[in-house]
């Protein structure tokens, strides 16, 4: 087996995730090439990493964004989560896909979800849950940021509490995993996990285990400083890059220029 090497910074960020995993009940880090707009390059670096810590889920691009899940099965991701599953037909279309895609041994180990964000989702809920393609997922993850926005509702509004409750126990009942993200801060997590009651929160790049947070709200403002960590992390390798290009055009500049 190849021996990985990392940077100090990256020693860094995997001590700040291993206390997550240890202290806090991270579970999972979640990328996604949807609304994230994560890059495959960026989504392997992450999945490096955190290699021997924490799974890495990803949001794909559509129900049957085939070309994503290809490329995420290459990469050797911990699971795949479909948004905008709003009917039925929207989950055959992405079992399909993974059936068609990933071989049985790999499906059989990975998180495969689907994202319950539309209030038409809301609606239908019984039906998808109750498709024969159901048993091939392993988890329902309830996006309340867009759930909210498609009745014009905030996340913490009793409507949307109450619909991503019933999502929630729906989900459950079918033998499902059930996470919550979409608004979540660490002053209004322990609230969420008390009236919904998901096995896992989430903010936009972290998954809090509920049973195994502690105290939900620091575990969720614990998640959040890793987050902003990664994505500093991030910036200096950018801004480096940059500086570099920014020198190279400068010296072809002058080189066009010169008699």
């Amino acid at each position: 087996m190849e021996l990985e090497f990392f940077t100090s910074g990256e020693e860094e960020l995997r001590k700040i995730a291993e206390e997550l995993k240890h202290k806090h009940g991270c579970i999972a880090v979640k990328l996604g090439t949807e609304v994230e707009d994560c890059s495959f390059e960026y989504i392997e670096w992450v999945n490096r990493l955190v290699s021997g810590l924490l799974p890495v889920v990803v949001k794909i691009g559509g129900p049957e964004a085939r070309n994503d899940i290809r490329q995420l099965s290459r990469i050797g991701v911990g699971g795949l989560i479909a948004p905008m599953v709003e009917s039925p037909y929207g989950l055959v279309k992405y079992v399909a896909a993974l059936r068609d895609i990933i071989e049985p041994r790999q499906r059989q180990k990975m998180i495969k979800g689907i994202n319950a964000e539309t209030v038409n989702c809301y609606r239908r809920i019984d039906e998808i849950l109750a498709m024969p393609e159901a048993k091939e997922l392993n988890q329902v993850t309830v996006g309340r940021g867009d759930l909210s926005e498609s009745i014009g509702k905030k996340v913490d509004d009793p409507e949307v509490m109450k619909m991503t409750a019933e999502i929630t126990k729906k989900s459950q009942a079918a033998g499902l995993v059930v996470s919550v993200g979409g608004g979540i801060t660490p002053a209004n997590a322990k609230r969420l996990v008390e009236q919904v009651r998901p096995d896992k929160i989430n903010s936009r790049h972290i998954v809090i285990s509920v049973e195994d947070a502690g105290d939900v709200g620091e575990s969720f403002r614990k998640a959040l400083a890793f987050e902003s960590a990664m994505m500093k992390y991030e910036a200096a390798g950018l801004s480096a890059r940059i500086e570099g290009l920014q020198k190279r055009i400068s010296t072809l500049e002058k080189r066009l220029v010169a008699a």
